[in-house]
């Protein structure tokens, strides 16, 4: 899709999410809970995909939002299963 909502996706919504999401994880850090933080920025990064493939469908774009799609459901499992373990055991 050309013109000014290409521009606007490209060069002012992906790199403010991806920022976002930076923040939000960081200050959830911060504040001691940084599973959440990790939860949220990955959320905000998946945001920022989804909007690239409403400006351009490649198959290069869906396959980068199929890589985020997967990085963040298995840094979430692995997150969420630590935590359980070490619950488990305390």
């Amino acid at each position: 899709m050309p013109g000014w909502y290409a521009d606007l996706v490209t060069y002012w919504a992906i790199p403010v999410l991806v920022a976002l999401g930076v923040l939000a994880a960081a200050l959830c850090a911060v504040r001691g809970n940084w599973r959440a933080g990790v939860g949220l920025g990955l959320d905000l990064w998946l945001a920022a995909g989804l909007l690239t493939l409403g400006v351009a469908t490649p198959w290069t774009s869906i396959a980068t939002v199929a890589v985020i799609v997967a990085v963040r459901h298995l840094a979430t499992w692995s997150i969420d299963r630590a935590g359980a373990a070490r619950q488990a055991g305390a």
